[in-house]
C-alpha cells in the first residue's frame, strides 16, 4: 500500500499536534497526508469543527474553508499568531 506525500503536513506538524488537541480532542488521526481534509480525519459535523475552530483559535471560518487540504488550514488558523518556533 502505497501512501501519499504527507511533506506539508511535516512542515506544519507542530501546529498540526495543537490542532488535534483543541479542535480534534475526541479523535486522534494516525498519519494525515497533504491531500487529506478536514473530513479525512474527523466524524464531526461542520458545525462543530466550525464553532471549535472559533472557540480555540479566535476565526470564523466557514464550510468552504474545511474542504481545502489540512496543513493549508492550519496556516489559515494560525496566520497571524505568534507561534513559537524552535531556535536554530
Amino acid at each position: 500500500m502505497e501512501f501519499s506525500s504527507d511533506v506539508e503536513m511535516q512542515k506544519v506538524s507542530r501546529e498540526a499536534q495543537e490542532f488535534f488537541e483543541k479542535v480534534l480532542f475526541d479523535e486522534e488521526p494516525t498519519f494525515v497526508s497533504d491531500e487529506a481534509t478536514i473530513w479525512d480525519v474527523s466524524t464531526s459535523t461542520a458545525d462543530e469543527l466550525l464553532e471549535r475552530c472559533a472557540k480555540s483559535y479566535g476565526k470564523v471560518l466557514s464550510v468552504d474553508d474545511l474542504k481545502q487540504p489540512l496543513w493549508k488550514l492550519l496556516r489559515q488558523v494560525n496566520e497571524g499568531r505568534n507561534v513559537a518556533t524552535p531556535s536554530a
